[in-house]
């Protein structure tokens, strides 16, 4: 009987708001299955060496480059202004250095002075390309 009742009401109905209704309903149907997932990429686990070694290599070249360069200024300020020669205060005065010594004791100062700036610009001049190198290698990564 039921069965009946629904062709009748098909009859009375236009067929095309039954293929209206029917291919709406596939439509979203087909809408679900088609969803397109998210694409998952793997991500990389554990330790990238090659770039824990360029920073590290940098930090470190980056610290020998700022103690060369207070070496540097050190070693400036040594051969413009030399430290006095040391006189001893509780010495006798049968002991007193004469003006001789003295004197040779500031050239040595003045000389171990330009020593260690010749130092600190040696040292400055290998680590700084070093430095540099291997950051612009860390740019690449």
């Amino acid at each position: 009987m039921r069965i009946l009742q629904i062709e009748l009401h098909k009859e009375r109905c236009s067929y095309s708001r039954w293929e209206k209704i029917i291919a709406a309903t596939k439509k979203t149907v087909v809408k679900k299955a088609v969803a397109k997932r998210p694409v998952i990429t793997p991500e990389r686990i554990g330790v990238d060496w090659k770039s824990l070694y360029l920073y590290a290599v940098c930090l470190i070249t980056l610290m020998v480059v700022l103690f060369s360069v207070i070496s540097f200024v050190n070693g400036v300020l040594g051969v413009a202004l030399p430290e006095p020669a040391y006189i001893d205060p509780y010495a006798t005065d049968t002991v007193k250095p004469d003006k001789a010594a003295l004197a040779a004791q500031e050239t040595n100062e003045q000389r171990r002075a330009v020593r260690g700036l010749l130092n600190s610009l040696v040292t400055f001049a290998v680590a700084a390309p070093l430095y540099l190198y291997h950051w612009r290698q860390t740019r690449t990564i």
